[in-house]
């Protein structure tokens, strides 16, 4: 059932790429960021990222253009934005964006969103949203709680997961919940999960996650993703993934106290 519902989803792509194919410019310049989500842990000493830009005309001169905050979560001093430039006869370019570390909270989950304005007319792709944390030492961090989060696709009956401890003996484990022996493939909505994990004592662990059928959180049309966290603190994390990781995948995490 699942590879004929691939199939199914692979034709729907190849429709959909030749109707993108048809689709022409009206002649003027379409400006933008080539990426709209990026992810960022900010060191001391902060962080400078180039942003790729890209455009849909050339011009024999460098070309700049004026870059806009449409939102942000930080003042004004905890970021700085350089020059949108493409360069003569190309269609490519970039944008510095410096990240300051001092002005950030600890575990505070910032973003910032910025959109390239073009003049004369032209229009732009979408703004690039920046997500990003002030760096920590997880080494040092003390958690005494943990929280498995499994955002599922739409087989989640084939999930299971556990914990072991460093001599190899699992010490947490869980069947997908609301599973009962011999449910139908497929008989679970697609949804989140949350597990509580009692506090584990100081140690090594690793954490496991397992697909039964063998291509992970991927159905062939829902991509589901996991994450391993700190309870009292959810940006802590010490095992994620998700999408197709084959019979399982594996993480290494340690607890201090």
């Amino acid at each position: 059932m699942k590879n004929i519902f691939k199939l199914f989803i692979i034709c729907l792509l190849i429709t959909s790429c030749e109707e993108t194919e048809s689709v022409t410019f009206d002649g003027r310049t379409a400006v933008g960021f080539s990426v709209s989500e990026i992810n960022l842990d900010i060191p001391t000493g902060g962080l400078t990222t180039s942003v790729p830009l890209v455009s849909t005309t050339t011009d024999s001169q460098d070309r700049t253009f004026n870059v806009v905050v449409v939102e942000s979560s930080v003042e004004a001093s905890d970021y700085s934005i350089g020059t949108a430039t493409i360069p003569a006869n190309s269609y490519e370019g970039t944008l510095d964006v410096t990240f300051n570390y001092d002005g950030l909270e600890d575990f505070v989950l910032n973003t910032l969103i910025l959109a390239v304005e073009v003049p004369g007319g032209g229009s732009a792709f979408p703004p690039v949203e920046f997500t990003f944390l002030r760096e920590y030492d997880i080494t040092t961090f003390v958690c005494t709680d943990l929280t498995l989060i499994l955002n599922e696709d739409g087989y989640a009956d084939e999930r299971s997961w556990e914990i072991t401890n460093s001599n190899g003996i699992v010490v947490e484990c869980a069947d997908f919940p609301a599973c009962p022996a011999g449910a139908a493939s497929g008989s679970l909505d697609p949804a989140t999960y949350n597990f509580a994990i009692p506090t584990l004592p100081a140690g090594d662990y690793t954490f496991t996650i397992y697909d039964s059928y063998g291509d992970g959180q991927f159905d062939g049309s829902i991509e589901g993703s996991y994450a391993l966290v700190c309870t009292s603190q959810t940006v802590v994390t010490y095992a994620s993934g998700g999408g197709n990781f084959g019979d399982s995948e594996s993480t290494d995490f340690t607890i201090v106290e």
